[in-house]
């Protein structure tokens, strides 16, 4: 018979895990720009393994949310402008081409996934879930790109994508803005059933804009 004050064994958390939650909380603006990334907090919060930190550590600097400075630690990555200005260029390039490849009229299912992804997504903008706004527009954009048919393209939209959350975080914590980006993903979608490729390309250039313009605009007031 087990005993009812024992204590719950304690579980352990792998590498994946790390990585998300600490991509969300970069997103969401719980970890700032510049931010040290403390191995021992870490091990302590997800009650792991130091090697297993380390290696979350090192994906994330990998796919560009960290920075490493050798004698210092890890650090949340923080962009300069002409950084910010040469990753939005490569993503408006991608997006463009990803925008230019889907095949018109778009396949049925895609078409009803992505209704439902949104109608998931405008439910959080409304209610503020920042968290599962964060998950539904990875979601949503993925599904997106998917259509191109092309997997090496939708695998570097979703790689660029990525490197931008640690820019992306200002947009995410303004309310006008997610009910913006919210309106332009109904749009695309309009566009779709439309079957209307220029408007589809003009709005997947436009919905990159304002993380890009508020980052900058942040910077230039820090610079003060």
């Amino acid at each position: 018979m087990k005993d009812k004050n024992a204590t719950a064994p304690s579980i352990t958390v792998g590498t994946d895990h790390i990585v998300e939650a600490i991509e969300e909380d970069i997103v969401l603006g719980r970890l700032s720009p510049k931010e040290r990334l403390v191995e021992e907090d870490l091990i302590e919060r997800f009650n792991c393994k130091r090697h297993i930190v380390r290696q979350a550590l090192f994906h994330l600097e990998t796919i560009g949310l960290v920075e490493r400075i050798k004698n210092r630690g890890a650090f949340v990555k923080t962009y300069t402008p002409e950084e910010v200005e040469q990753l939005y260029a490569m993503r408006e390039l991608l997006e463009t081409a990803g925008a230019q490849s889907i095949a018109l009229p778009l396949q049925e299912t895609i078409l009803q996934d992505l209704i439902e992804i949104q109608e998931q997504y405008a439910k959080a903008v409304e209610q503020q879930d920042l968290h599962r706004v964060f998950l539904m527009n990875i979601a949503f954009h993925r599904t997106l790109f998917s259509a191109t048919g092309n997997n090496y393209l939708s695998e570097c939209i979703n790689e660029f994508a990525q490197k931008a959350h640690s820019i992306r975080f200002v947009a995410m914590s303004d309310p006008a803005s997610l009910q913006r980006a919210c309106d332009e993903h109904f749009a695309m979608i309009d566009a779709l059933q439309k079957q209307n490729r220029e408007q589809l390309c003009t709005l997947c250039r436009q919905h990159l804009q304002p993380s890009k313009e508020r980052y900058l605009s942040l910077a230039r007031f820090n610079r003060r």
